[in-house]
């Protein structure tokens, strides 16, 4: 896996022990929580760190981030092959970045994830190109870009394991990590 800051730069294939390396590091650094929520901001457009602490990635055995849907910024989905956020979106990105823009401690990391066709390599490019496409428009909204930065899992993490066409469709998505800055209160 391959993870960016904003200015963004393009990702480099990697083998599997590396991305496995790089995902046990950063899983070390985020702390563990479950990711239902209400999907709204508390008053002033602020997220309680209650709010955030239901939005942290939950993990099985090992420090390998579980699948999560949704969350307190719903997920964006993509069509086969594509890295272009559907217009569908366009309202729910607005709305999330004004609420990353009201609250300037709120940090949003966008992972980017792939079905399962196409070679591990491929689908971590594509997994980044998805993340930044989803971070490009949040830019393009306002968004300051210390809040934002992008991490593409592949087809490592699918939401529906199977092998159909509504299998696909669920696990070709850009997800919302959310978290305050170190040092916010």
């Amino acid at each position: 896996m391959k993870k960016s800051a904003i200015p963004f730069l393009y990702p480099q294939a990697a083998s599997r022990s590396v991305i496995l390396c790089i995902a046990v590091v950063l899983a070390l650094a985020v702390s563990a929580g479950c990711s239902k929520s209400s999907g709204k901001a508390g008053e002033g457009g602020q997220f309680s760190d209650e709010d955030l602490a239901l939005n942290q990635p939950e993990y099985g055995e090992g420090n390998i981030p579980q699948a999560q849907e949704g969350g307190l910024f719903p997920d964006v989905r993509f069509g086969y092959d594509s890295s272009v956020v559907p217009p569908e979106y366009q309202e729910q990105l607005r709305e999330s970045a004004k609420a990353l823009s009201a609250d300037k401690t709120l940090r949003a990391e966008i992972e980017g994830h792939c079905d399962k066709r196409g070679t591990n390599e491929y689908n971590l490019a594509l997994g980044a190109q998805r993340a930044k496409a989803v971070a490009s428009l949040l830019l393009s909204y306002g968004v300051s870009p210390n809040q934002l930065s992008t991490i593409s899992y592949g087809e490592e993490i699918p939401l529906d394991p199977a092998d159909n066409e509504s299998a696909y469709a669920k696990n070709r998505r850009a997800h919302f990590a959310l978290y305050r800055s170190k040092g916010a209160q």
